[in-house]
Parts: C-alpha cells; structure tokens; sequence
C-alpha cells in the first residue's frame, strides 16, 4: 500500500492521499460484509457500540433497538436485527464504533499502528446502501485512514476552513461554507484513502452498497504538552492564591491581578524542566493503552510447569516501556506498571527488544536460574510473554 517513510514526509497531517487498490481482497482478513452481518444479525449489539444514520443526521434508538433480559436484569440499547435491516434498506448507514475493543483483527491492527505512530487509535466502520449518504460534509479532529472493504464510494475532500482543530473544536463549532473540491476520488474495494484532519469531507455510495473501515489516529499536539505544563502550576502556591472579595464588580482591580498572574507564569515558566514535561507525556501514552492478551488463559494455567528450557516469546503487540523511578525500575505494561529492582534494568531491557523465542535459560549470564523462573513467571501472568506451544 505504499512507502510508510515517504507517506510520513509528504502527507502525514498536511495532505490526503488516495492509493488504488490492486485487489479487492486487501483488507478481507480485517473486515468483511460477512463480519457486518454477523454483528448487525447475530449478536448482542447494543448502542452506542452501533448506531445509524441517514442524511447527516443520527436516527433515534428507539426506532431500532429493544431492552433485553440477561440475568435478570433489563439491559437497554440493544439492536432488533430486523428493524436495524429496515432503517437499511431504507437509505440509513449503519455505524459500528470502537471495534478496536472487540473485533481481533482490527485489535492487532490498532495496536500496531499505535506502536508506530504512539497516537491512540480507534476502528469504526461504515455501511451505506446504495445512493445514500451517511454524513453531511464536516471535519474530523482526528487523522483517519479509510479502507474500502466492499462496493465502492465516492468523496469529496475540501482544504480546511480552520486548520488542525481540537477536539474541543469540533466542526459544529466552526462550521463554515466550505471552498471549491480539491480532491474527488471514487473508491473502489481494496483502495486506501488517507484524510488528515481538519479537511473537509463528505461521501456517498454508488449503485451499489458501500462498506468502508475509518481508522482514525487521535494526534497529540503541542497545546496538549502545554495542558500538561499549565497542570504543573497547581503546585505553585501563587496560582492557588484566591481572588479578591467582589472581583465580579471591578473588572479594572481584576485586569491587574490578571497582568500579576501572566507576570507570575513567565517567571514560573523558566523553571519548568522540558525533560520532566516530555518524559510524564511518554509515561501517560504508554500508560493508556490496555492489555491484548490472546491466549493468555492457556498461559496462565502452563504457567506452573515453566521451567528453564520452556520457550518464551515477546508479545508483539505488548507495550513495555521501561524508565527509572526512585532508585527502581518502572516496567509500563498498558494500564499496569511493576516496580523492580534497578538491578533488572539490563535483563528486562533484553526481554523488552525480543524479536525471537527464547528461554529462560538464555538469561543465565545475567541471572540465577531460580530468579529467572521467577521473573519469567510472573512476566507470563503479566502478560508480556507468551510460552511457545511445544512442537
């Protein structure tokens, strides 16, 4: 599907790029219209991991879902095949949202490319029947990649009207007449569309039904660094100084606590530590991305019969992210941290850059053979390694 470096240099966050497909099944192993019908008909689909649209605007849940009963309990929100099938055919696009949380291939996709870029990264899919359209022309705060899965769709991509919005400014805040089309693209099955954010874009099917998967890359940005900066100042009893009695009422006394305050920030300002600022920016990213653990359970009960010679791998789709913290180790798994010995620092930076099975063996130069059961032991129940299945 292209050069990842060259697409990085020339396009990430500053152009669109549409890349034709040579086959059809491209993306086949990641989603299919076999997959839509089988979470739209055959499972518990409940809102807002689906919802449908028609024209630009989302249609009421009522029209399309039911409460269910599961043990015992009223669980709402939940999609009534048939109704979902009717609003279809009868022009609404049917949304699947968030299926990074539970749909395996676009699991390991996701991750990858978290790993890659170190953006969060989310999976949506969109299924449109003929001749309609699902949303109205607007932007996204977010970078997405499309990937046509079945029929075909065309777009039509605008330039921003207000580059690089925030999450906090969305395109209901900004919305503006969009300027003349820059980019006009029919998609075919098999065929990538990369659209960054803030350029305006709107799609409709063709003769045929469409399905297509947005990946959509959330961008940390400078003022997001900034944000966590401004969060430092909390520690800095002048900020927590508290105004004046009846400021409301003298807006003159206020403009000078104001010029006080932004005085104060510059002076506090050089004292900030860049390292600090960009290594608590690192720990945060690495902190938020939840465990994949495929397998595990298999795992969790081999895990007693480890010994010396038993194969291990690295997860590959596993965070571990190692810093310094306290005269200890700090091991970020996702949303779990383990604190060690500093002394553990070389070994775990071994077991972190594995690309090839190994066994706890190979660790003999850097440790005892009861230490390394232990160790190897508890980074299986953690989830970092994996035992290699024998033969």
């Amino acid at each position: 599907m292209g050069d990842p470096a060259a697409f990085l240099d020339r396009h990430w966050a500053r152009s669109p790029l549409h890349l034709p497909g040579n086959d059809p099944s491209a993306f086949a192993a990641l989603f299919t219209l076999d997959d839509v019908d089988h979470l739209v008909a055959s499972s518990f689909a409940r809102t807002p991991t689906f919802r449908l649209v028609r024209d630009g605007s989302p249609l009421p849940p009522s029209r399309y879902t039911r409460t269910a009963r599961v043990g015992g309990q009223d669980v709402p929100g939940v999609g009534e095949p048939r109704r979902v099938l009717h609003e279809f055919t009868d022009g609404a696009t049917i949304v699947l949202q968030g299926l990074q949380r539970y749909w395996p291939p676009l699991t390991d996709l996701c991750r990858q490319l978290e790993l890659e870029l170190n953006f969060p990264v989310q999976a949506n899919a969109y299924i449109t029947p003929p001749g309609s359209q699902g949303l109205a022309v607007h932007y996204d705060t977010h970078d997405v990649f499309v990937l046509q899965v079945g029929g075909s769709k065309e777009w039509e991509i605008h330039d921003p009207v207000f580059p690089d919005p925030l999450p906090s400014q969305p395109w209901a805040s900004r919305r503006r007449e969009p300027g003349p089309v820059t980019m006009s693209v029919k998609l075919a099955t098999g065929d990538f569309l990369y659209v960054p954010r803030g350029f305006l874009h709107a799609a409709r099917a063709q003769s045929d039904l469409s399905a297509h998967l947005t990946i959509g890359i959330h961008s940390e940005t400078r003022f997001d660094v900034l944000g966590h900066v401004l969060e430092g100042a909390a520690e800095a009893v002048g900020f927590r100084r508290t105004l004046p009695a009846g400021w409301a009422g003298d807006e003159e006394a206020l403009a000078k606590e104001v010029e006080m305050s932004i005085a104060d920030l510059r002076s506090w300002l050089d004292t900030v530590d860049a390292r600090a600022v960009a290594a608590g920016t690192v720990a945060r990213f690495w902190a938020g991305r939840a465990a994949i653990l495929p397998g595990q359970l298999h795992s969790v009960l081999s895990v007693a019969a480890l010994t010396d010679d038993t194969g291990l791998r690295r997860r590959p789709d596993a965070v571990c992210h190692l810093r310094m913290q306290d005269d200890h180790l700090l091991v970020v798994l996702g949303q779990r941290d383990l604190r060690m010995p500093a002394a553990l620092k070389p070994v775990m930076q071994r077991v972190a850059a594995a690309t090839q099975p190994f066994t706890p063996a190979d660790l003999a130069d850097v440790m005892d053979e009861e230490s390394r059961l232990v160790l190897a032991r508890r980074l299986v129940r953690e989830g970092l390694l994996q035992i290699v299945p024998d033969g």
